[in-house]
């Protein structure tokens, strides 16, 4: 890759990893206001729920973009793995929402299983792509 591609994903990298933080700060405020209005109950899973896009997508991109723009992923793998990541957001609002109005329903694991599911499936597939990528072609 000449120096202007890596360049080129560097910022792209850098810029998911920033809508990610974002994200993840948003989240946060939609926590806190949910929280605000639930009459003094809360739940963890509401608390927390910004460290999923902080943790997931923001750390691994801006790392990517700083020590590895070589290593970026792929369209489907990146696909994959962002759904993944908003599976799993969306599951913990949820179920956080649900802890707040004093019910459960078994059906949340869906979101969890489903989201790990595909972040699962989006680095296999990122993985899958780079080993593709280093075979010699005959």
């Amino acid at each position: 890759m000449s120096t202007s591609e890596l360049d080129a994903l560097r910022r792209q990298l850098a810029k998911t990893g920033v809508v990610y933080l974002c994200l993840g700060l948003l989240c946060a405020l939609l926590g806190a206001v949910y929280e605000t209005f639930s009459h003094g109950v809360y739940s963890n899973f509401m608390v927390y729920a910004f460290l999923i896009p902080l943790a997931g997508g923001t750390f691994p991109f801006c790392a990517m973009a700083i020590y590895g723009p070589h290593l970026a992923p792929g369209r489907l793998s990146t696909n994959l793995y962002h759904s993944g990541i908003a599976t799993l957001t969306v599951g913990s609002f949820f179920q956080g929402a649900l802890e707040i109005y004093g019910t459960s329903n078994r059906l949340v694991r869906i979101y969890w299983v489903v989201g790990g599911a595909l972040v699962l499936l989006g680095m296999l597939a990122h993985l899958a792509g780079r080993l593709r990528r280093g075979r010699p072609s005959h």
